[in-house]
């Protein structure tokens, strides 16, 4: 098992009913068998304001010459001078069937709570197709299209409210080695089946920099949009996080 610790990390505060990246999750020319890794991270401010804020997360997988499962789990939790600020939890499930070197079939679960952003709860469910393609050594351009259904309940303005949709999943994802670094790019893009004025996208751009021979320093700025936000909250949202990883 691989252990990750991630020991600089900011700016992780994601809207409610976020698009998640799961590029940045899948593993890519792992062995066969089982495959682990974790994360934590803890950040304290003291003075004037008392801070406290940590965070864990597992990712495993499991994959064969045509077969692939991966999941991951996240957990967070804050709070500022005795007051909680954070309670996220957040899970994902997906299996893969590659039919042939190009293409391959998924089917994915999901469920996420976030009430400091409003958001009580959502789950979904999807399935979807996934085209790749090799252009240089370790350098890889993917696609996919797909579909779920989503189960959303948020509080607004001291209400609570429910609603069940169909969205359609297109994304674009590059991984370029540019040795000894990894550049990585994603764009979403999550149209409503049932309100085509409802669109949701992200677009996300990393860079990881091997510093030492078991240490990564990661950078990603990424930019989301809704046009059909909770109330109170925007329909842009720009983030940027510093991560530094060590491997052992």
């Amino acid at each position: 098992m691989r252990i990750l610790s991630a020991a600089l990390l900011a700016a992780l505060c994601f809207p409610a009913a976020a698009i998640t990246n799961v590029e940045e999750k899948r593993a890519v020319d792992e062995k066969p068998g089982w495959h682990s890794k974790a994360e934590v991270g803890f950040d304290a401010e003291s003075g004037n304001n008392e801070k406290r804020k940590w965070r864990v997360g597992l990712n495993t997988s499991w994959q064969n010459e045509t077969d692939r499962f991966f999941a991951w789990g996240n957990r967070a939790y804050g709070s500022s001078n005795g007051a909680r600020t954070d309670d996220d939890t957040f899970f994902h499930a997906r299996f893969v069937h590659n039919h042939m070197a190009s293409w391959s079939q998924e089917g994915f679960a999901q469920f996420e709570r976030d009430p400091f952003a409003a958001l009580l709860h959502r789950m979904l469910i999807g399935a979807g197709v996934r085209y790749q393609q090799s252009f240089a050594q370790e350098s890889r351009w993917f696609q996919g299209a797909g579909i779920f259904h989503e189960q959303l309940q948020e509080r607004a303005e001291g209400s609570e409210y429910s609603n069940q949709l169909t969205r359609l999943n297109l994304y674009s994802h590059l991984q370029w080695r540019l040795n000894p670094s990894m550049i990585q790019t994603t764009i979403y893009v999550q149209p409503s089946v049932d309100d085509t004025d409802d669109v949701r996208a992200l677009w996300q751009l990393a860079i990881t920099l091997p510093v030492a021979s078991q240490t990564d320093l990661k950078w990603q700025w990424q930019s989301r949009w809704d046009t059909k936000p909770p109330e109170g909250t925007e329909y842009h949202n720009h983030q940027t996080h510093l991560t530094l990883v060590f491997r052992f």
